[in-house]
């Protein structure tokens, strides 16, 4: 009898068919049509990447999900994407350099090396907007609106969009003493253990009320009133990084479409740690987990040879279809 060879599909990744494939296309196709009716400009770029520009501005926390292979045409290394970010940066560095503002949207697969936490999935459908060029809080405004009309457009009922801001952590953490790096202060906020909290502060030297602000971090209580609270009792980067949470808040709020809800976090954590100042994530009924993630990433963009602000937001669409389905089941 004739042996067939293993067809099965590798852990972690799957096929889609049918009724399934048809569904994600249309979610696709509904959300691009509205990004290009917000003026973004669609960008595909490809699956494989050299993976020095996929890390440059990202450093580590994108080689570990990155899948690295050697050419057989004689290209030398190459990479499968992880995060099309960096690509976007890549882009805007060197293929569009003669544009000072830039908005672009995307949608495609990325590959992790990894599988995914939550899902045990090592591919993605990641689609999102990228707004560069403009430093002020305007741009923050601007695609934080979109990921929440994006949320709702998609057809989840009352999503929530939780803002927080990398500053008020680095601002906490500084003068620590400590060998806690910041992206183990970000798994432990993301934990939301005050127990685990209490007991890394143990090794620490910061002041009580930095160890206060923290606990409370990692409690789910740092809200509009905790912002308000601590706003000037740190240093200026603290109060800065406050002032603009809070204006951000004011603003967007009232133009936001019924059923949608925008909620000040301190401890929101991005999905990636390239983010720099304000950071934000999208949940909606149907799922537990974050379901959207974005933030401002200008060091990024400095890396690729073009200091130029950028700000911007992802989500998986699997993620999404899996959500909508369970939300309206």
């Amino acid at each position: 009898m004739l042996e067939l060879p293993e067809c099965k599909p590798l852990p972690g990744l799957a096929d889609a068919f049918g009724h399934r494939a048809r569904s994600l296309r249309d979610l696709q196709w509904k959300l691009l049509d509205l990004l290009h009716q917000h003026d973004y400009q669609e960008v595909i770029p490809p699956m494989l990447e050299r993976p020095e520009s996929l890390q440059l501005g990202a450093g580590h926390f994108l080689s570990d999900q990155t899948l690295v292979l050697s050419d057989p045409a004689g290209a030398g290394l190459m990479a499968l994407r992880p995060d099309i970010t960096p690509q976007i940066a890549r882009i805007a560095a060197t293929r569009l350099c003669d544009q000072d503002i830039l908005r672009l949207c995307y949608s495609g697969q990325v590959i992790l090396a990894r599988p995914d936490t939550c899902t045990g999935s090592r591919q993605q459908w990641q689609t999102g907007v990228e707004l560069l060029g403009i430093p002020s809080l305007d741009a923050d405004i601007e695609v934080i609106q979109l990921a929440a009309l994006s949320m709702h457009h998609a057809g989840f009922d009352q999503p929530v969009i939780q803002i927080g801001h990398m500053q008020l952590l680095q601002s906490l953490i500084q003068n620590s003493q400590t060998s806690i790096s910041t992206e183990n202060w970000l798994r432990l906020l993301n934990r939301r253990s005050p127990e685990d909290m209490q007991e890394a502060l143990v090794q620490t030297k910061l002041s009580s009320l930095q160890q206060q602000a923290l606990l409370e971090m990692a409690s789910g209580q740092a809200d509009l009133a905790w912002v308000k609270h601590y706003e000037n009792q740190f240093d200026e980067a603290f109060q800065h990084a406050a002032s603009d949470l809070q204006k951000l808040i004011q603003t967007i709020e009232p133009t936001l479409p019924q059923g949608l809800s925008i909620q000040p976090d301190a401890a929101v954590t991005p999905r990636f740690l390239y983010h720099t100042g304000m950071v934000f994530s999208g949940y909606a009924q149907g799922s537990s987990q974050a379901l959207l993630h974005g933030g401002r990433y200008d060091a990024m963009m400095k890396k690729h040879g073009r200091d130029m602000p950028a700000t911007g937001f992802s989500f998986d669409l699997w993620r999404w279809l899996n959500a909508i389905i369970k939300e309206k089941s």
